[in-house]
């Protein structure tokens, strides 16, 4: 991991009640509380562009030896955005497809309301990365927003809902990305094609099924292949997916 990552921490809050039947008997269920979170925000302020990671179900803000920190460094420092990043976590008492999705939408109001002190604008286009289930939740929220230009959806999954990213995505005008390995164990390569297909708005879409690779992009030289999937996605690198000039992720 690079040395002296500079970002700064900001807490995102949303009302929302616990809807989770299983957990009816809990105190205070069915009533609205503030639900708050930790965001990790690498500003740029030369730069009319955010971009938003959201990890996978239980995902943490810096991902497994903190490969989304760098990552999000790694935009930063290339000038390619300022870059949000946050956690993706099951909360007790609400159904988590719905929270993981008002989580999301909570992000992205904080990066619309909050942009002139992340980038160089008030009006930012906006650049979503998301793995696994948070791939699936950036499909959802991507047509509320005409602020979101780009979307790219690592390895996605259909656990925030089936049938709601069904209804949502091929409502989207911007582009999508898609990055899946070909040994994907959890959502099969087969995932690639199903999301492909439901972006029947998009404007552009391409994608990318990566030999040898399983879900999490295990191994060195698959750590190097994410690690240019931004830059393929957000910055037009047509060499994405050979690892050549990628950086180590993780060991």
């Amino acid at each position: 991991m690079p040395q002296n990552i500079h970002f700064r921490r900001a807490t995102v809050s949303h009302r929302a009640r616990p809807d989770d039947e299983s957990a009816r008997e809990r105190k205070g269920w069915g009533e609205e509380t503030t639900v708050s979170f930790e965001i990790n925000i690498h500003d740029l302020p030369k730069s009319n562009v955010i971009i938003i990671n959201y990890p996978g179900y239980q995902g943490d803000i810096d991902g497994y030896q903190g490969k989304y920190r760098t990552l999000a460094h790694l935009i930063q420092r290339k000038g390619i955005g300022a870059v949000i990043r946050t956690d993706n976590q099951y909360r007790y008492g609400f159904l988590y497809e719905k929270s993981a999705v008002a989580d999301l939408r909570a992000t992205i109001e904080y990066a619309l309301e909050n942009a002139e002190s992340i980038c160089s604008t008030r009006e930012p286009d906006l650049y979503l990365m998301g793995f696994s289930a948070g791939a699936g939740a950036i499909a959802i929220v991507s047509p509320n927003y005409p602020q979101i230009k780009k979307v790219l959806l690592m390895a996605p999954s259909v656990d925030v809902g089936r049938a709601t990213i069904e209804e949502a995505f091929g409502k989207f005008r911007g582009e999508v990305y898609i990055a899946v390995g070909e040994d994907d164990e959890c959502v099969g390569k087969e995932a690639g094609d199903y999301f492909l297909g439901l972006a029947t708005g998009a404007r552009k879409k391409k994608l990318v099924i990566i030999p040898n690779c399983d879900h999490q992009f295990q191994g060195w030289i698959n750590g190097k292949i994410m690690s240019k999937a931004p830059f393929w996605a957000f910055a037009d690198d047509e060499t994405f997916p050979s690892p050549e000039g990628g950086v180590v992720l993780y060991e």
